[in-house]
């Protein structure tokens, strides 16, 4: 948000001259201020200096500026402000890159309204200063009280309250996110075999090649034992399946080497995603994982179908 009696400050950053001021007249319309900008390289040094409460970066086709530049801007803003893609609705390429490979929360369509881009920043802002506040101590105690000791990650209550945030905004302004599920396969037989320590050890591996695969967006907890979740804003369930092959995928070429041996990761994965699926922050967490388990049953069942049909 902006500082106390002052608008919150957005920068601009759109190549198409026309679209640049329309979009500053809108946001001025709806009480930001605005700092627009036509190059990219420009952003980053006015980053620094003016400090914006949002970034609007126009992406599109062939060489994805705004991505780069996105990248740039979470490091030096240590993910504190919101990025946000302004994208042309009909264009899917960009989308599915944005998608993929942004780093942002949420995707806005370039032509849209201005109530609605008004909304999503205001939402997303909004968000940001709730999760800030809890890490800062003043809604979920100390900052390491956000944190699962083993693997770094957020740990099951926080996701919740994110979980509980992001609901709230779907709500009110529209949209949609999914929850992944994920589960180390084999991981209590593999503690058995070669201790807790070890074991720790596989999770926090686990837990890396997670952070490494998703957005830096997207939340990662760990919620169990051997079980993890992953709150993905933005992403609906047309989208989801694409965040499940590329993680099964990068599971598929992961390994972990214990007393000089190489162990394949498995991992299993099951998802939901609001608002096709309604409930608590725990009625979805549980509704991601029994999709899990859902998947996992089927999978035993086509195995044995297919040993008797050999």
């Amino acid at each position: 948000m902006g500082k106390a009696g002052q608008p919150p400050t957005v920068l601009v950053v759109e190549p198409r001259a026309a679209d640049l001021e329309r979009t500053r007249l809108l946001l001025a319309e709806a009480g930001f201020r605005v700092v627009p900008v036509t190059r990219f390289d420009a952003a980053v040094p006015l980053f620094e200096v003016i400090r914006p409460s949002a970034v609007l970066l126009a992406a599109q086709a062939p060489d994805f500026a705004a991505v780069q530049v996105a990248r740039r801007l979470r490091q030096l803003s240590h993910g504190a402000v919101p990025l946000l893609y302004l994208v042309d609705e009909r264009d899917a390429e960009a989308r599915r890159y944005c998608l993929e490979r942004g780093q942002c929360v949420d995707l806005v369509p370039r032509s849209g309204s201005g109530t609605e881009l008004a909304t999503k920043l205001h939402a997303q802002l909004k968000l940001k200063d709730a999760v800030m506040r809890a890490a800062a101590g003043e809604e979920a105690g100390t900052a390491q009280a956000l944190h699962d000791p083993v693997t770094g990650l957020y740990n099951r209550p926080f996701l919740l309250e994110l979980l509980s945030l992001e609901a709230r905004r779907a709500e009110r302004y529209g949209g949609g996110f999914s929850v992944l599920a994920a589960e180390v396969g084999g991981w209590s037989a593999f503690r058995k075999e070669f201790g807790r320590g070890m074991a720790e050890r596989l999770l926090v591996y686990s837990a890396v090649v997670l952070g490494q695969t998703v957005r830096d967006a997207d939340a990662v907890a760990r919620v169990g034992d051997c079980q993890f979740a992953l709150m993905l804003p933005g992403t609906p369930a047309e989208s989801v399946q694409e965040v499940v092959s590329r993680v099964a995928a990068r599971f598929e070429t992961a390994r972990f080497q214990v007393e000089g041996k190489v162990v394949r990761a498995s991992l299993e994965l099951g998802t939901v995603s609001f608002p096709d699926s309604v409930g608590t922050p725990t009625q979805l967490l549980s509704a991601a994982f029994q999709d899990m388990r859902r998947a996992r049953e089927f999978r035993r069942m086509v195995g044995s179908a297919s040993r008797l049909s050999v």
